[in-house]
């Protein structure tokens, strides 16, 4: 991927930012440093969820890029930070004539397959609590803090529940002692509690994610 360094543009994004709309051609993908950003699916309703959150190990917007297809989804930020901009068509022509960079981005894609797979099994066959406990381990591995800033709106939208069901959810987590919850603020408390009400999905994730890290670091920021 070190060839894709020196067309890549650090780029700060903040919270609540769109990358790439739903249903636009993809003229940038970002590969996340200390940002997350999340696919988000929005239907005619209005109604939308996130079924896919991704940090180092992503590149946003990878296959809609690579078959020059409009984008299924919005790619959002959920967290602020720090992530590397890179020209859609620089990655396709690197991706055309780099047999490194096209492993890797074969890599990449498998892995979305893999957790897309996850996703949609978990949210078919895995109860509320169990959904969100996973949610919540997985955010705070990658922030690498115990402390998250998450309204029950948030929460919502992320796993295509109701509001009601993901109060109900985080209630009965905080009675069995995994978390704390107030105003927004969820505090996780007991990890191996936590990981105790967690679907299994979490572990299966956490293995294909273990020790993945794609983004090409612009030498003069690294």
């Amino acid at each position: 991927m070190a060839a894709l360094r020196p067309s890549l543009r650090a780029c700060e994004v903040r919270h609540g930012d769109v990358l790439t709309h739903q249903g636009a051609a993809v003229t940038h993908v970002y590969f996340p440093e200390t940002a997350q950003l999340a696919n988000t699916v929005t239907f005619a309703d209005g109604r939308s969820a996130e079924p896919f959150v991704m940090g180092t190990e992503g590149v946003s917007a990878l296959a809609a890029c690579l078959t020059e297809k409009p984008c299924a989804w919005s790619v959002d930020v959920e967290v602020s930070g720090l992530t590397y901009q890179l020209p859609a068509s620089v990655l396709r022509e690197q991706a055309a004539g780099s047999p490194e960079v096209r492993r890797t981005l074969d890599d990449i894609t498998y892995d979305y397959q893999v957790q897309a797979a996850l996703a949609a099994a978990c949210a078919s066959l895995h109860a509320a609590p169990a959904r969100l406990a996973k949610l919540l381990l997985i955010r705070s591995d990658r922030l690498g803090v115990p402390l998250l800033h998450l309204t029950q709106e948030e929460l919502a939208q992320r796993l295509g529940l109701l509001r009601s069901t993901v109060n109900t959810s985080a209630n009965r987590l905080k009675a069995d002692g995994a978390i704390e919850y107030s105003r927004g603020n969820i505090t996780i408390r007991n990890r191996s509690a936590l990981i105790s009400a967690a679907c299994e999905c979490y572990l299966e994730q956490g293995a294909v994610l273990q020790g993945k890290a794609h983004c090409p670091k612009n030498p003069e920021r690294a």
